[in-house]
């Protein structure tokens, strides 16, 4: 009882919302995406990222179409890449803004601003947002199991202080005995049923733009962005203790511009009634 009463007044301290299921291993996870970061300004992005990364990471590859998006080891693509040289090239700075963590604390999401830097000419190389999914291991430490980002086209300027993501309210559909794989079964095809399970406070992520959150911004994010679009689902990973998904899937899409085919990530949540509803989505066109 004492250790929870502590968690949760640090977690106050660092602006993270008490109301958590999991306060501890959320103060874990974020205090561990903070060590990452900063490990990775020391080491370059090549050791960084692989002392951080779980030796089941998984990484994206767009197909030709939307349907042959599949999942490769991210550590084996990390290995491949060429040690870093000193001085360490441009450097890439990174905070989390909002998250949320399982009940069982085994699987968590963290989001937030990145910006690349080159310290030789003390410039801005590139900015955007990137999207992180961590999995407790079996001694007990925060590691990376998916890490994914976005371009941006500004500094992503109103996330200093971190915030637990909001509890998942609103929405409608769904069976409190269904699965999330039933749940983004539902949802394969987009529009109406796709729509009805976001949250009220769902944040949309889309190369490219800026930050969306909430209802209103996602309908009027999804009108203008496809005029039809099918999910093709590669994997869904779900906490044991049932109450935090996350979907991987490529998409093929009819837009004003014509088709177009990409990669998307989102995260389910539970809500009071047990019902899965989407609260983060992130998704990127293929080059």
């Amino acid at each position: 009882m004492r250790s929870a009463v502590v968690a949760t007044v640090m977690l106050a301290a660092c602006g993270i919302a008490a109301a958590q299921s999991n306060p501890q291993a959320l103060l874990r996870m974020v205090a561990t995406e903070r060590a990452f970061a900063a490990a990775t300004a020391e080491l370059g992005l090549r050791n960084g990222f692989l002392a951080f990364f779980a030796d089941d990471a998984v990484q994206i590859e767009a197909g030709e179409t939307g349907n042959g998006t599949r999942l490769v080891s991210a550590v084996t693509a990390l290995e491949n890449r060429p040690l870093a040289q000193l001085p360490l090239g441009p450097s890439l700075v990174w905070n989390p803004h909002t998250g949320h963590v399982s009940a069982d604390g085994s699987l968590g999401w963290l989001t937030g601003p990145y910006v690349v830097m080159d310290p030789a000419a003390k410039s801005l190389v590139a900015q955007g947002a990137y999207f992180s999914v961590w999995k407790r291991q079996s001694n007990d430490t925060w590691r990376v199991w998916l890490d994914e980002g976005i371009d941006l086209p500004d500094i992503w300027r109103d996330a200093s202080e971190f915030r637990a993501a909001a509890t998942p309210e609103g929405g409608e559909g769904g069976r409190a005995d269904e699965t999330a794989e039933t749940a983004e079964a539902e949802v394969a095809s987009g529009g109406d049923r796709w729509r009805q399970r976001w949250s009220d406070s769902v944040r949309i992520h889309r190369s490219g733009q800026m930050p969306r959150v909430g209802r209103e911004a996602a309908v009027t994010w999804a009108a203008a962005t496809w005029a039809e679009v099918a999910f093709h689902v590669v994997r869904v990973e779900t906490a044991a203790s049932n109450d935090l998904a996350v979907a991987i899937a490529g998409y093929d899409a009819r837009t004003t511009a014509g088709a177009e085919h990409g990669t998307w990530v989102r995260v389910w949540a539970r809500n009071a009634a047990s019902r899965w509803r989407i609260v983060f989505e992130t998704s990127k066109a293929a080059a």
